[in-house]
């Protein structure tokens, strides 16, 4: 529980500065809808998560179903929120994405809701790998999956 209360704390923070940075981003509805399930910190360099959220109107493509750029973003937001529960100064408290490969297999509808499992794979000095997968809750389908390397730019801070 203490994963998840660390987390929950976290969020809470970055949420509102945010939305008082920045008001109109586009990720704020999409927050509304999200809940964190589980949290779990199993080393001191890798950790799971998992959450659930709906897709909302504001985030279909042409077709009806949610954009290939919603499911990147998503992706970007969750599995990097994931370093949270292990991060400390100077280890993985600010990172940025290196490459984000996102595979897509069915489609979100709106109203769908989504559970996102994230794992962080491992976390070293400088580079860490997680990976992502969103899985309708109706039915069980993968929807999508993604594999994010992350850079750690805490370590550029003591050089």
């Amino acid at each position: 529980m203490a994963d998840m209360e660390r987390l929950r704390s976290t969020l809470v923070q970055v949420m509102q500065m945010l939305n008082d940075n920045s008001p109109q981003n586009f990720t704020r509805k999409w927050s509304e809808s999200l809940e964190l399930l589980e949290a779990e910190r199993t080393s001191a360099s890798t950790s799971k998560t998992a959450w659930r959220f709906q897709v909302q109107p504001e985030y279909l493509n042409p077709g009806g179903s949610m954009q290939g750029g919603a499911h990147a973003a998503f992706h970007d937001v969750l599995t990097s929120w994931t370093f949270f529960l292990f991060a400390r100064p100077g280890f993985w408290r600010t990172h940025v994405t290196r490459v984000l490969t996102v595979t897509y297999f069915r489609p979100a509808m709106p109203g769908d809701w989504i559970r996102a499992e994230c794992e962080v794979i491992g976390a070293g000095k400088r580079m860490g790998t997680v990976n992502g997968k969103f899985i309708r809750e109706k039915d069980g389908a993968i929807i999508s999956t993604c594999a994010h390397e992350k850079y750690n730019t805490d370590a550029d801070s003591k050089m």
